[in-house]
């Protein structure tokens, strides 16, 4: 009963995108690739269901009539070998993709399996070559990247070069999606930091020189207006703060947390992604060890506070920054999440969703004085509840407990997590909300100004990403041997529509990335 269930909601959202293949046809036959505006229309698909529409799980089955590719399930699976890069066909291990550069890597057992069923060698080697020659990895950080005494590691740049980047963050759309820093909190820190001092350094006065260097490292790669960027070195201002670090985490306070998160935020921008990793892992541990994993009557943004309840509700912003980030880095990696739902109060801030999807739009520049609000809540990077989703996705799909789960059991979760994604997609207000496919020539809304029109781009990215992972997962079932019962017949049809859709849902982020990549930021990228 569950896998006909599966079957028909996976039929019912395979009719809407075979409609919308038929559309990006007829728009490629008659239209030439679109340029100017980067951002798209939510009509960029056909939501229309079309009940002459051909089943593509039926095509799906056709094919392998005529091209069966029946493999051994593995007996036994490793944790990393079904993690969100790894690639799975029928049941068969193909290989990986690698983090850095996105290139398919395929194992000895993946090119014997495309061998047995082709029968063609394929030159993989070249894949490998050519992958080497890609992997460009940025230096990591030492104290060697300094030149001269270990007492240029205390000096700040001119006090004068900090308040201007405190301007430019206070007044910029940057400072809702990242809200590393609580300006009134900061300007405090940054009175520590550079009041005159004689004799040995207080720890109090470390932490707040290491606050302030790390600002200005993520300042040096964020900031995008041309008037203004710091005259200082991002990667020198990194390594001092992380010098640094090693005397603040000894005392665990809202000062240390916004320092390690933002050196976080520079590590995983810049491309350092295992330094990034560890950074990321002790900010979620001060996070628990301050208690902001747990909702503790926080103030809305806006409100009278003290400043113990603006560090508190400071401290619940950052732990939300943190739980975004370690739900994509465990689907990325196929590392385990830090932050489990298990052990954290997941209670969405106050007037959250009627919140996020008001936001200023510019009409040119990326500075407005109605960012400076206090009362806008900070939206963060992509939706909470997305992020939650991707939480449960990995807990169902690619944790170790998975390993031990029927090809039943995983179609049927599979099917959960697709519907919960779609209540979520049906949720967002119209002009924000993800198409289900992409054409490949979309149309633009050039009315969509920034903000609103990075909203737009993650939603849709995040949308179609989350949607690939769930439904690649139905890659590691096993293939139906042939005159299999009618029932397992049904689970074949499943498997097949399910990797459609996943199938669909990276071509749709192809498209849609081909489209607006010129409204992104190299930043945006990690």
């Amino acid at each position: 009963m569950r896998l006909k269930k599966l079957s028909e909601r996976l039929d019912r959202i395979e009719n809407a995108l075979v409609r919308a293949v038929a559309l990006r046809n007829s728009i490629e036959s008659t239209s030439p690739p679109a340029s100017g505006s980067t951002t798209l229309s939510p009509s960029t698909t056909a939501e229309v269901f079309d009940e002459s529409s051909l089943n593509l799980g039926k095509q799906f089955s056709t094919y392998e009539s005529n091209h069966p590719f029946y493999a051994t399930s593995p007996v036994t699976l490793s944790t990393s070998s079904i993690s969100d890069g790894q690639m799975h066909l029928a049941g068969c291990p193909l290989g990986h993709i690698t983090c850095p550069n996105g290139m398919p890597l395929f194992s000895e057992e993946g090119q014997a399996w495309v061998f047995s069923r082709t029968g063609e060698v394929t030159a993989f080697q070249k894949l490998k070559t050519f992958d080497k020659h890609q992997q460009v990895q940025p230096p990591s950080l030492s104290l060697s990247y300094l030149h001269g005494s270990l007492e240029q590691l205390y000096e700040l740049p001119d006090r004068s070069i900090v308040e201007q980047g405190i301007y430019w963050f206070q007044n910029s759309a940057f400072r809702l999606v990242f809200p590393a820093i609580d300006t009134v909190l900061f300007r405090d820190t940054v009175a520590i930091a550079y009041e005159p001092c004689e004799g040995p350094l207080s720890l109090e006065r470390i932490s707040a020189k290491g606050c302030v260097l790390a600002f200005l490292a993520i300042m040096c790669v964020f900031n995008g207006d041309s008037t203004w960027r710091p005259i200082v070195d991002s990667d020198e201002c990194a390594v001092k703060a992380h010098y640094l670090l090693s005397d603040m985490v000894e005392n665990a306070n809202i000062v240390t947390l916004q320092t390690v998160f933002m050196l976080h935020m520079h590590q995983i921008f810049s491309g350092r992604l295992h330094s990034a990793a560890i950074l990321h892992a002790i900010a979620c541990r001060i996070v628990f060890r301050l208690g902001g994993h747990m909702q503790t009557n926080i103030k809305p943004y806006g409100a009278e506070v003290s400043r113990q309840e603006r560090e508190l509700r400071h401290l619940r912003t950052i732990f939300w920054l943190c739980y975004i980030f370690d739900q994509d880095t465990a689907l990325r990696t196929g590392q385990p999440p830090i932050m489990c739902q298990e052990h954290c109060d997941l209670t969405l801030p106050d007037r959250y969703l009627e919140n996020c999807f008001c936001r200023p739009a510019l009409s040119n520049g990326i500075l407005s004085l109605s960012f400076a609000d206090e009362s806008l809540f900070p939206y963060l990077p992509g939706d909470l509840r997305l992020g939650q989703l991707k939480g449960k996705t990995f807990r169902l799909l690619y944790s170790a407990q998975a390993l031990g789960k029927s090809d039943a059991e995983l179609l049927h979760d599979i099917r959960d997590l697709d519907s919960e994604i779609e209540t979520w997609r049906l949720s967002i207000p119209l002009k924000f909300r993800p198409a289900l496919s992409v054409s490949r020539h979309p149309q633009f809304a050039p009315e969509i100004k920034l903000p609103q029109s990075m909203q737009h781009i993650v939603l849709h990215l995040e949308y179609h990403h989350l949607m690939a992972t769930i439904h690649q997962a139905s890659g590691r079932c096993c293939p139906v041997s042939p005159g299999a019962s009618f029932h397992e017949g049904d689970r074949s049809s499943a498997i097949d529509s399910s990797l459609a859709l996943a199938l669909e849902a990276s071509r749709s982020t192809l498209y849609y990335l081909q489209a607006a990549i010129d409204g992104l930021a190299g930043e945006a990228f990690w």
